[in-house]
């Protein structure tokens, strides 16, 4: 493998290489704590062959924000999953009037969208850990900017 491959691997931040116990160490919380987010649909860690949980550099950054909104802004887990289940994802890609009426996301909108047990027919066949709504939109700093620009008034 040429040095341009081997920085492109080490610079990308989707990349799952941290092992749960890397990950509770770097956020400062337990390995029960990571299963506990995992449970409850707020993180969606990569399995390996063996179902080994690894985490991303974007995972690690998500986690960071989820503390955040915890210690610092008085979130309980259930307001931090009703903040990430406003995220439009019909509008974000696009779906249809028909994918609209077979999503949970859409009709009721009390999860993020890749918890919900009956999606859409374009997230059907789409792996929820790489689809632009979770990976970009429901992060700290992207929800509040996207809510920002596309918060319809009245």
């Amino acid at each position: 493998m040429n040095v341009s491959k081997i920085q492109d691997r080490l610079s990308d931040k989707t990349r799952p290489v941290f092992t749960i116990g890397v990950a509770s160490d770097l956020i400062g919380v337990s390995v029960h704590t990571l299963r506990m987010y995992e449970t409850e649909g707020l993180i969606l860690p990569r399995r390996t062959a063996t179902q080994r949980r690894l985490y991303s550099q974007i995972d690690i950054e998500r986690l960071q924000c989820i503390r955040t909104m915890i210690e610092e802004r008085g979130f309980n887990l259930a307001g931090i999953k009703a903040m990430m289940s406003m995220a439009p994802c019909w509008d974000i890609k696009g779906c249809s009037e028909s994918d609209r009426a077979g999503c949970d996301a859409y009709k009721h909108a009390v999860e993020p969208c890749w918890v919900v047990k009956t999606k859409a027919k374009i997230c059907e066949e789409e792996e929820c850990a790489e689809c632009p709504v979770y990976r970009e939109v429901t992060t700290c700093h992207n929800m509040k900017s996207y809510l920002k620009e596309h918060w319809k008034t009245v």
